[in-house]
Parts: structure tokens; C-alpha cells; sequence
């Protein structure tokens, strides 16, 4: 079953990168389908194909702060989450709240989900923010930079300077 998914995964990420001319979806649903590949693998805590929406030099600054560098540190620390306090851990599909394309190649996009599953908060959900900086190299749409935030319940609205 395993070896579906990546073949799933793989094959997903293929047509995703083929050549403008000979696919059919936008770059906003490129985009939009790399975020359902990254709900799906987080919550099947396969990190490895979770990892294969980032580009090699992509950067993360986690909920808690941290600040991880190349898609290597990406995955060795979220595979570590994912074997501690994460291992059951769920996130909700995510909505785009918005997507504004920079340049044709470079798109930031404003993102909600909730988590649930985190062992050191039982029954528990969390709300949170990403701002995701999705760039397309070599025609291929991945993840360059990610900044997670957890909203909290009291977070000043928008509309309060």
C-alpha cells in the first residue's frame, strides 16, 4: 500500500512538472494540488515523499520558532516530530486564503489548517497560519520557504492597528 502512494505521489509530482504546453491545470492548481499532497503525507507521516514538495534549499520557520535550512534539516526535523509528540497527529485540508503571483515563476500564498493529535496537548486543536513562498524551477512548482504561525485565541484581528 505504501509503495502505491509513492507511486501515487510520484506520479502526481510528473504531471505536475511536465511542460506548460502539454498539461492542462494552472499553475494556481499546481499549487493548490501541492498543498493537498502536503496534507496527505504530513497526516500519513511519511515524511520522504512529504519532503518532495520542497526544493533542496528550502527554509522553515516552524510554530515553535526554529528555524530549519535545506530540505535535509526540513526532514530530520520533522521526521523527529513525527516520531515524538507528532506520531499522531492530523492536519485538516488546507484553504488558501489568498495567492498572489509575484512573477510568473515565484507565488506567495496565505494558508489555514488546524492540528489535532499533538501528544503533548491531548484533545486539542490548533489553528494556524503558514505564508508559503511556492517558486517554479526547471517547470516544476515546489516549496522555497515556509513560516508557520499558531494563531491564538485572543490574536488581534486585521482590521485593529
Amino acid at each position: 500500500m505504501l509503495t502505491s502512494r509513492r507511486q501515487l505521489l510520484v506520479g502526481s509530482l510528473v504531471t505536475l512538472s511536465a511542460p506548460a504546453g502539454a498539461r492542462a491545470r494552472t499553475d494556481e492548481d499546481e499549487i493548490h494540488a501541492l498543498l493537498v499532497v502536503h496534507t496527505e503525507q504530513w497526516n500519513l507521516h511519511d515524511i520522504d515523499a512529504w519532503a518532495e514538495i520542497l526544493h533542496d534549499d528550502a527554509d522553515w520557520v516552524h510554530w515553535g520558532g526554529g528555524y530549519w535550512r535545506g530540505k535535509d534539516q526540513i526532514k530530520a526535523g520533522t521526521k523527529e516530530i513525527h516520531r515524538t509528540y507528532y506520531r499522531a497527529s492530523r492536519m485538516t485540508p488546507q484553504r488558501v486564503e489568498d495567492l498572489t503571483f509575484l512573477t510568473p515563476d515565484i507565488a506567495l500564498a496565505h494558508v489555514r489548517s488546524e492540528l489535532t493529535g499533538d501528544e503533548r496537548a491531548p484533545g486539542e486543536t490548533f489553528q494556524y497560519r503558514k505564508s508559503a513562498l511556492f517558486t517554479k524551477k526547471a517547470g516544476s512548482w515546489r516549496i522555497r520557504a515556509l513560516h508557520n504561525t499558531r494563531i491564538r485565541p485572543n490574536a488581534i484581528a486585521a482590521e485593529v492597528q
